[in-house]
């Protein structure tokens, strides 16, 4: 589906969409760093390109790489409630600032704008499960448990140990040296 008149309707409100969603975003979720604060003007402009039918498409596999590009830009440690709440912010401040120009956005139109901003919401929440994923990985210990019924293995005898016969030579301490010499 290409919609060329709604996606050069996006790209020339896109810094308008922007602006009007960090408002709502400050107003209705607070004054926290938004979590697709980096993520909105690529995601809407991938959007436009969508429309249009400029992605490189092999398949449908174009729509959902556009999505990945999109989502790693998201910030990692949102929580997915406030992922949901931007999108939905997002789709708000979108067909409102669409509305003043006039375009009647078809059924279908809004369809494939509303699947898109789903699907980017999914990539999202993946990535930031992804994230998540990793940094519980990387922090809980991984505990390996004993082999039932085997014995502890005996202390290896001070014979066996490397460089057990070598000598052990103290230096002296920074300014010994003098002291020791000047007596």
């Amino acid at each position: 589906m290409t919609s060329v008149g709604l996606a050069l309707s996006i790209d020339e409100r896109r810094i308008d969409v922007q602006a009007a969603w960090r408002k709502a975003v400050a107003r209705e979720l607070g004054p926290t760093d938004p979590a697709l604060g980096f993520a909105a003007g690529p995601l809407l402009q991938e959007l436009a390109l969508f429309l249009r039918g400029d992605l490189p498409s092999r398949s449908g596999e174009g729509a959902a790489e556009a999505v990945a590009r999109c989502a790693v830009l998201v910030r990692s440690s949102a929580s997915p409630a406030q992922l949901a709440r931007e999108v939905a912010v997002l789709r708000r401040a979108l067909w409102e600032a669409l509305r003043p120009l006039g375009h009647p956005a078809s059924a279908e139109e809004r369809r494939a704008v509303d699947g898109w901003l789903d699907e980017a919401l999914a990539g999202a929440l993946e990535r930031v499960d992804r994230a998540r994923a990793r940094s519980q990985a990387r922090l809980s210990p991984i505990i390996v448990p004993a082999r039932a019924g085997a014995a502890p293995s005996p202390a290896p005898d001070e014979e066996d140990l490397p460089f057990a016969e070598a000598e052990l030579i103290e230096e002296p301490a920074p300014g010994e040296a003098e002291r020791t010499a000047g007596a």
